[in-house]
């Protein structure tokens, strides 16, 4: 079984304990984008989506946003939880299928340190071929707190390669600069990129 299998039928599997994590997260997007005061008519494609809650944000504001995600049940979650948004059944694994720039902004929210550098290096550089404007990236800036580090061993990630590697050299290996850069807690940040352009 391949890593990404594996994580499929991980992400099926505690889809139900997500409302623990959405309950700290939601907060933290909402006020990150009011900080951020992105463009609401700017179009917004999330990456591995989970249960929306992102996506949700970003509707909020007034973005037409669509989430893709590989996890039917976490899918089922989100589309309860925000009706008005569409989510698809989508293998990130396959982003090349995904038009080039075919949405205003591209986003992922603690995406990125769960999987392995040579596909975050790919997920970066089709998130710089698709978006027309920029790619949005949540995640972890450091190492966090016990509950974290716990969490991040049961899923197995690449957390701890993922918060001591290089943000502005690993974006811009992948085609992408940060223009803006915004501390969310002790441990999360958010980037703001956009495509180097040849």
């Amino acid at each position: 079984m391949n890593e990404n299998e594996k994580a499929r039928r991980f992400f099926n599997r505690v889809a139900f304990v997500f409302p623990v994590i959405e309950a700290s997260l939601f907060p933290e997007y909402r006020r990150a984008l009011r900080k951020l005061n992105l463009e609401p008519r700017q179009t917004v494609l999330d990456f591995a989506t989970g249960t929306g809650i992102l996506a949700g944000a970003f509707a909020e504001r007034g973005h037409k946003t669509v989430g893709y995600d590989f996890s039917h049940k976490m899918l089922k979650r989100a589309r309860r939880k925000f009706p008005n948004i569409r989510f698809e059944l989508f293998d990130l694994s396959k982003a090349e299928q995904i038009p080039h720039q075919s949405y205003d902004i591209v986003t992922m929210g603690y995406f990125l340190h769960g999987v392995h550098p040579d596909f975050q290096k790919q997920i970066l550089e089709h998130s710089a071929r698709i978006a027309k404007k920029q790619v949005v990236i949540f995640d972890y800036c450091c190492k966090g707190n016990w509950l974290v580090d716990v969490i991040e061993w049961i899923e197995g990630s690449h957390y701890n390669h993922f918060v001591s590697a290089d943000r502005k050299e690993e974006f811009r290996s992948a085609g992408l600069e940060i223009i803006k850069e915004i501390n969310l807690s002790d441990y999360g940040s958010v980037w703001v990129c956009q495509a180097v352009r040849q």
